[in-house]
């Protein structure tokens, strides 16, 4: 079988065929900026999800065909490619305003539209890594549009981020006795430092940290997921090269901010939150989002441990993933 006849037997597997349900794709302007949006669900009438995704730039609709058709059996599930990522990134320009609260602002923009088009008065949002920061700053200033917020991967505290990434690459590779591994992570010095914290040095420290289970759990790849965007149904090769594009046009203003964030005092909610962690997640540690989510409060608040995930929990997990919405999500859904 060839790449392209496996391509067309996953967009017929991801067909939904039913009159009922609803599978459309177009573009939006947002903040300015026309956006490539994705809706899909198997009747049109279920609770809106809107899936904010990672990166920089790292759009989850490519990789979507692998987990998210269970989710769309309960949920009419939105996704976007935000400004200057993957469909979006046609349009990326030097000066294009690349802010969390620009990114925020977008968000709002389509719970407005998808308001009108689906004519729905709250939806949910659930955040992946990056897409975490905008989830949780919207939760936080306009809860009253939505009915709950997802954290997968949260990103509470950039700076002790990295400090736990680079603590579990050392601890893993001197247990492993990596010599090659130790050499480049003593290298960097005292991390991150007090040194400009460079892409190189932050790849050194992901290079070992995903090496060692931190994007994918007890993988030292994670091929599966950079390649089902290739098999993706939903983006052409031209689509494709575009994922690149906006990933090198966004990381000099959004790498910085990712790395800067820190809601450790952010803790008063009116809307229920729900944390989907990863065990093993060293790309976005747990550990700040642990003792974050104690001191958090809310109309409700869940925390699901992923024990055979890292990063990646809704490919890594994908039935569990499901169950958890379903039973802590759609509640807030049907009641919002």
């Amino acid at each position: 079988m060839t790449d392209e006849s496996g391509r067309a037997v996953i967009a017929d597997l991801c067909r939904i065929p039913n009159p009922e349900a609803i599978d459309r794709t177009t573009y939006v302007e947002l903040g300015g900026v026309e956006q490539f949006i994705s809706i899909r669900g198997r009747n049109r009438t279920n609770p809106v999800l809107i899936v904010c995704h990672g990166g920089p730039a790292l759009t989850l609709l490519a990789s979507s065909w692998i987990w998210q058709r269970g989710v769309e059996e309960y949920f009419t599930v939105v996704n976007y490619d935000q400004r200057a990522s993957g469909k979006s990134a046609a349009g990326a320009t030097a000066d294009m305003d690349l802010s969390v609260d620009r990114y925020v602002d977008d968000l709002e923009e389509l719970i407005t539209w998808i308001q009108g088009e689906l004519g729905v008065t709250k939806v949910g949002v659930l955040g992946h890594s990056w897409g975490t920061i905008i989830g949780i700053t919207l939760a936080e200033q306009r809860p009253d549009l939505l009915w709950g917020y997802i954290g997968v991967g949260q990103v509470i505290s950039g700076p002790e981020n990295e400090v736990e990434s680079f603590e579990h690459a050392l601890r893993s590779a001197t247990a492993d006795q990596n010599e090659e591994a130790l050499a480049e992570l003593h290298a960097l010095g005292e991390y991150p430092g007090a040194q400009p914290l460079t892409l190189e040095r932050i790849v050194t420290c992901r290079k070992w940290a995903h090496h060692y289970g931190g994007l994918s759990a007890h993988r030292s790849e994670s091929d599966y997921f950079m390649g089902s965007a290739e098999l993706s149904p939903y983006y052409t090769e031209d689509d494709l090269d575009l994922i690149g594009v906006g990933q090198q046009a966004t990381m000099p203003q959004v790498l910085p901010q990712l790395l800067g964030f820190d809601a450790r005092d952010r803790i008063a909610f009116d809307v229920p939150v729900l944390m989907f962690l990863g065990r093993h997640d060293f790309t976005t540690p747990t550990a700040p989002v642990e003792r974050w989510i104690e001191r958090v409060t809310a109309p409700s608040k869940d925390v699901v441990w992923f024990e055979n995930s890292a990063h990646l929990c809704m490919h890594e997990e994908p039935g569990k993933f499901v169950v958890s919405l379903v039973n802590l999500a759609l509640p807030h859904a049907i009641a919002g």
